[in-house]
């Protein structure tokens, strides 16, 4: 059995530069809708860049006792600049709304394709509540990061700059100690986000993905909680990993604080270092009130925007690392790379051939196969037995493509599968799994889930032929009846029937039933064996079953032992056979299992 186990954590080797580069990949798709957007934020940024001057001239006016219609003029291009600008930004935000709401969409449906074209292998190793998380955390922190960079950061820049030359129109060697003493106060922000409050966050980030993790698989598995009384031990196992989550947070927090705290005293030294600047200029004749108004204005101005740059770079940095998760995510390798194009498989009459095939599954060392070769004709009815571990669920794992083989080739009807598409050669097969999983989705979808074009009336035979449709049909919604998460609303035996009911709409030339019947009682497993003959009849079928009365009709039986077919042949002719395996276990049933 391959163990569970969260998969490979590769975000952990992206940088800030990838993340930029992935989202940037987002932006670009809507080209014209971002250039407008810039544009837009451009213009609002220098508008409000110009209100200080705006202000002074304003001020200047009413001080030097111009007439009435002059300073009117001024209020007024001070007034107008101030509406210009919040009209250009909230226009930019309006757009924006729509921009980025297309970005949520394209960023949930390529990771939800992605993960579709991700390996079974993948799947075994890998918790699902951490994909889930990983998605549903992206579509949020997506929205941060963006937000972050084109409508906080990219106008704090123009406001900055812009500040600058102005400033620098008017106090020259103030302008330079401002220079200095931005870059100080830019660099000690991104020094502490980067270095000390960052990584704190990535911590807290990789915490909440083992948190879910956990949630999904307890809440998955409650039943068997339940079962063994061990509400106990899973609330203190779950209270331990909270505890662990709120450390994490709790540090990632106080780091941001203290960032927060630093920047804060150094805006305090930059309101100093202006208005003394300012105070300076006024004590030796450089300046006048309105001036003095200028910079006071223009301190206000950048301080907001500066003010919020340690909170941005912290979101930037917070949002990047949740978003290493869904990056990685998108780099995990296909079932099928996307230079592969393969030719679909056409099959016309089900012939199977195992030509020495030899595997063995990732991380293991010892082999399921080594140079199995069998064949199964078209339209044969084969079974498959032997002890658990024997190789039978590898054999129609590897039928249907799930793994890739190390050694050898499977032909059907002459075509080697591995070089024929994934889809078309699972569009060929039917699978009744020993344990279905329904979707919580009605029961007319569930059951025409191989063949969603069908109609209620093919719907209603299917069901007929599964002995389920007098059960449906007493349901208060009757075939609208939506089954739960994962079927919990029916029973083993009922999702079964389900499941068979399934198969047989599908209609598909090649049929896998593994234990199908497991779940059902004797009553109702007799109902259905006519059913199940019927649906086998004519069609390549493969049965694992424990239960040998289930299979006592197959053409041919494989008897599985230790990756190796030891013995074939019908009931008739291996129930004879002394010593044989299968005529041990036919002896040894009781209750017609085979007994372990």
């Amino acid at each position: 059995m391959v163990s569970i186990k969260p998969s490979t954590e590769q975000h952990k080797t992206l940088t800030f530069l990838d993340v930029i580069r992935f989202a940037a990949s987002y932006w670009v798709r809507q080209p014209l809708l971002l250039t407008i957007i810039l544009v837009l934020l451009l213009s609002a940024a220098l508008f409000e860049t110009y209100l200080p001057s705006a202000l002074s001239s304003f001020l200047g006016t009413i001080r030097e006792h111009g007439d009435h219609l002059l300073i009117l003029k001024q209020l007024g291009i001070f007034i107008g600049v101030y509406t210009i600008q919040a009209i250009f930004f909230g226009s930019a935000f309006l757009i924006y709304n729509s921009f980025e709401t297309t970005i949520f969409k394209l960023l949930m449906d390529d990771a939800f394709t992605h993960v579709q074209r991700l390996s079974e292998q993948f799947f075994v190793n890998t918790f699902a509540g951490s994909i889930i998380s990983k998605i549903a955390r992206a579509r949020h922190q997506i929205e941060i990061f963006e937000d972050q960079i084109l409508v906080r950061i990219f106008p704090t820049l123009v406001i900055l700059i812009g500040s600058i030359v102005f400033l620098a129109m008017r106090f020259p060697l103030l302008a330079v100690l401002m220079i200095a003493y931005l870059s100080i106060l830019i660099f000690a922000t991104s020094f502490m986000v980067f270095k000390v409050s960052g990584p704190a966050q990535g911590r807290y980030a990789d915490a909440q993905d083992s948190y879910s993790a956990h949630l999904a698989d307890c809440i998955s598995s409650m039943t068997t909680t339940k079962t063994y009384a061990q509400e106990k031990n899973e609330l203190s196992r779950f209270y331990k990993i909270t505890e662990q989550l709120r450390i994490k947070n709790r540090h990632a927090y106080q780091l941001g604080n203290t960032a927060v705290l630093i920047q804060n005293l150094l805006l305090a030294g930059m309101l100093a270092l202006m208005m003394g600047g300012g105070t300076w200029y006024y004590f030796n004749g450089l300046a006048t009130v309105e001036n003095m108004a200028y910079l006071a204005f223009a301190y206000t101005i950048i301080q907001s925007y500066i003010r919020d740059v340690g909170e941005n770079i912290k979101n930037i940095l917070t949002s990047s690392y949740d978003l290493h998760a869904v990056i990685g995510l998108l780099q995990e390798k296909p079932e099928i790379e996307d230079s592969l194009r393969y030719s679909s498989l056409a099959i016309q009459k089900g012939e199977i051939i195992f030509d020495q095939v030899g595997f063995t599954y990732p991380g293991k060392k010892t082999p399921i196969f080594k140079n199995l070769s069998v064949k199964i004709r078209a339209g044969e009815r084969v079974a498959l037995i032997g002890h658990s571990g024997g190789g039978k669920t590898s054999f129609i794992r590897l039928l249907q493509c799930l793994y890739s083989l190390q050694e050898g080739h499977i032909y059907i009807d002459g075509q080697d599968i591995a070089s024929c598409s994934r889809h078309s050669l699972r569009s060929s097969i039917a699978l009744v799994p020993q344990d279905p999983i329904l979707f919580h989705r009605t029961l007319r979808e569930n059951i025409a889930y191989g063949k969603p074009e069908a109609t209620l009336e093919e719907v209603h035979t299917a069901a007929k032929q599964a002995h389920i449709d007098d059960f449906i049909m007493r349901l208060p919604e009757k075939y609208e009846t939506l089954v739960g998460e994962r079927g919990i609303k029916l029973s083993g035996g009922e999702r079964q029937r389900i499941a068979i009911a399934r198969a047989i709409l599908a209609n598909r030339p090649i049929l896998i039933l593994d234990e199908a019947t497991s779940s059902l009682d004797s009553k109702s497993e007799l109902a259905i064996q006519e059913a199940l003959h019927t649906l086998t009849t004519g069609r390549t079928s493969i049965m694992i079953a424990h239960r040998l009365s289930t299979i006592l009709d197959a053409d041919r039986i494989l008897v599985f032992d230790q990756g190796r077919i030891v013995e074939t042949g019908t009931h008739a002719e291996l129930v004879i056979k002394e010593n044989g395996i299968y005529a041990n276990l036919f002896k040894l049933q009781s209750g017609g299992f085979i007994s372990e």
